[in-house]
């Protein structure tokens, strides 16, 4: 996709928000190489209490959605104990963004599809009283905007740039990344989990959440879900990336919550300090560990997970 086209995505997607709700503030980072900071428009979720532990979500994707959701459902169960005060999402239809429509898994996807994919999220947030930043982060301008969120934890869930030290150190409760791999036998760190199955002709896996340090996807294991199966009926193998990335996602919305539930137990007993360890395999019941090894159904591409119609087709 050329350059001028990459523009025209980005400025449709602007539009979008700002129609949406015309009140929302969407400024360009002129401080930065790239990026936008959008606020949310004062009757967007006015009643958003802004008490208990402060979560920062920075994902994109599906990944980073269903973080996004898992946390934004517990902060509507627990209003006064859970509370986003920032979502930070990587923005491939910016022509300047380090993170571009044919790098990590965007490149499956088709620019409408990329462009999607990115609205659903920031929508969801913006909706939700969450203002949103797409820019990068290893500067003086995002530090700033953590200073201001306050984040007692932070979330990462698929997101393209590298996390430095002054965001690693800045949360009490620490920062965590979910990553679809079984990262503690040594398999799939880095931008390629899914390929990674398919070239090792993987039977099962697992989804794995750790804290995050400098070097991708090597901090130390917090837990991991479950075993899934990543082949087909009578054991077949598939080179379909995303009907087996689909599969990989199932059980990250519940081991998020998990995670934010126990930091909430956590603050609330006056404690400190990231969660070391957590036994989310033991959080699932035998009915949800047999269905994660059932063998993936390909008739069932884009449904896996309730995704946006048309997923399947508009994958390439």
């Amino acid at each position: 996709m050329t350059h001028n086209n990459a523009l025209h995505l980005e400025k449709d997607l602007l539009n979008r928000l700002r129609s949406n709700n015309p009140q929302r503030d969407i400024s360009a980072l002129t401080q930065c190489a790239w990026g936008h900071y959008i606020t949310p428009a004062p009757d967007e979720h006015p009643e958003k209490s802004n008490k208990g532990l402060r979560l920062l979500v920075i994902g994109s994707w599906t990944l980073g959605m269903l973080a996004f959701e898992g946390v934004k459902e517990l902060e509507d169960q627990h209003p006064d104990t859970v509370n986003i005060t920032g979502l930070v999402t990587d923005d491939p239809l910016d022509p300047d963004a380090k993170i571009s429509m044919q790098k990590r898994f965007w490149h499956y996807y088709r620019g409408t599809r990329q462009e999607k994919y990115v609205f659903d999220l920031m929508e969801e947030a913006l909706e939700y009283g969450v203002p949103c930043y797409t820019g990068e982060v290893k500067s003086d301008t995002f530090r700033s905007y953590l200073t201001e969120w306050k984040p007692d934890a932070i979330i990462v869930s698929a997101f393209g740039q590298l996390i430095d030290k002054p965001i690693i150190d800045f949360p009490t409760y620490g920062i965590y990344n979910v990553h679809p791999a079984d990262l503690l036998n040594g398999f799939g760190a880095g931008t390629q989990p899914w390929e990674d199955l398919i070239d090792r002709q993987a039977e099962t896996t697992r989804v794995t959440i750790h804290k995050v340090s400098e070097e991708i996807d090597a901090g130390s294991v917090v837990g991991f879900s479950p075993l899934l199966n990543v082949r087909l009926a009578h054991n077949l193998c598939t080179d379909d990336i995303c009907l087996v990335g689909e599969k990989t996602l199932i059980p990250v919305k519940f081991m998020i919550k998990e995670l934010i539930l126990k930091l909430c137990q956590k603050k609330e007993s006056g404690k400190t300090g990231p969660i070391d360890s957590i036994d989310f395999e033991g959080c699932f019941s035998p009915a949800d560990q047999a269905t994660l090894m059932l063998p993936i159904d390909p008739e069932q591409r884009g449904h896996i997970l309730p995704l946006s119609p048309q997923h399947a087709e508009d994958t390439v």
